[in-house]
């Protein structure tokens, strides 16, 4: 049977306090990079994954972090609050008491815009307020690490902004947040701090999103400033590349 490399001798850094956008082409490997990074692939691949300079601890890094899929699992039958109730329990168990439970719960709700909604039914929420509860469930134990795998999909420009405007709220109260995310529009890529573009396995950019469009005209790619950066491409897509990874790639490889 052949077999391929889905990445190719990357390397990167992700801190703390910083909304990280992964982006790239389909078949690119960003999905493959964010499982491997969030420990939810374990073999298969070689290289060293650090945490604060140090080897990381598998087991000790699941427990600090948390993974947030695409397609959520919610019980459809269960109340917002409910459903907190069992995230507390399960993740904080008996560290804190039933009334500090309580506070920590409503406060995230009132954080996430969710505490008027606590009594409703997870079945009968909107998207959006889907993609925030999954989110809710998640930080009921503080993860000082969180990856997000499409965040926005499915929502609308709106909805989009306010949940991508949540995770930057959650990496200013210094959390490491890491996302993929395909061809934001150009608020919503304004908003993340940090890219890292990946194509055909490989790393072609990593920097700042505000360094973006004086990174291409350092290869001759002049974006217009009215251009979305994450969608200009130089030929106007007479040659296929649709969007900024398409012109990276054309321009790098």
């Amino acid at each position: 049977m052949n077999s391929r490399d889905i990445l190719k001798d990357i390397s990167g850094e992700f801190r703390a306090g910083e909304l990280t956008a992964i982006m790239g082409p389909s078949g690119a490997g960003k999905s493959t990079l964010l499982d491997i990074l969030a420990g939810f692939t374990e073999g298969g691949f070689t290289g060293e994954l650090l945490v604060n300079k140090q080897p990381r601890d598998l087991k000790r890094f699941r427990r600090m972090s948390a993974y947030i899929m695409q397609d959520h699992d919610l019980q459809p039958h269960l109340t917002v609050l409910e459903a907190m109730h069992f995230s507390a329990n399960l993740k904080i168990g008996a560290e804190l008491s039933p009334a500090s439970k309580k506070i920590r719960m409503n406060e995230i709700l009132r954080a996430i815009g969710l505490h008027e909604a606590k009594k409703t039914r997870t079945g009968r929420l909107s998207g959006g307020q889907k993609k925030r509860l999954a989110i809710a469930l998640e930080i009921v134990n503080n993860p000082p690490v969180m990856f997000f795998d499409e965040p926005t999909s499915g929502l609308d420009s709106s909805t989009s902004t306010q949940c991508v405007a949540l995770l930057k709220q959650l990496a200013r109260e210094g959390r490491t947040i890491i996302c993929t995310i395909h061809q934001p529009s150009a608020l919503l890529f304004n908003m993340f701090d940090h890219l890292y573009a990946v194509a055909e396995g490989e790393c072609i950019y990593t920097g700042g999103t505000g360094n973006i469009v004086s990174f291409l005209k350092e290869l001759d790619i002049v974006c217009p400033e009215h251009y979305n950066p994450s969608d200009y491409c130089k030929c106007l897509g007479r040659c296929g590349c649709t969007s900024l990874m398409g012109v990276l790639l054309m321009v790098v490889f």
